[in-house]
């Protein structure tokens, strides 16, 4: 009888070590894989943005090309979206929005701040940023 409850209180104590560190496994994980969806989100948006300005070419406003990416990034519209194009892929030469034509090369640059739920080692944001180049049509 007297050794049924020793095994009881070893098992007890063993649950006690081993269940912080699945914990913390488990919260770790989810932890460092969220910054990695935003990432793939924040890489959408700017390739989603990139795509509406290169088809659309210098016809539309670059308020609308941000507004495109905003929708679709993961900070909304917290997140800093730059536009800059240039003449072509050999030639770097910067090319103002208004005169934007067919052949030159339109960049997207989003700027996400990751907001970690658990900090972990100090870290409470983590700072993501995604570019996108593209042919005008």
């Amino acid at each position: 009888m007297e050794l049924n409850g020793c095994r009881r209180a070893q098992s007890a104590l063993e649950f006690a070590l081993v269940l912080p560190l699945c914990l913390l496994l488990a919260v770790g994980t989810i932890e460092f894989g969220r910054p990695f969806f935003s990432y793939a989100e924040l890489l959408q948006a700017a390739q989603t943005g990139v795509r509406y300005g290169a088809v659309l070419g210098n016809y539309y406003p670059e308020q609308s090309m941000i507004d495109v990416v905003k929708a679709r990034s993961s900070g909304g519209t917290s997140d800093t979206v730059t536009f800059s194009s240039v003449t072509s892929p050999t030639d770097s030469t910067v090319v103002a929005p208004i005169d934007r034509l067919a052949g030159n090369v339109l960049t997207v640059q989003v700027d996400h701040t990751h907001t970690v739920l658990m900090p972990l080692l100090s870290w409470t944001s983590i700072p993501l940023t995604a570019t996108a180049s593209m042919m005008i049509e």
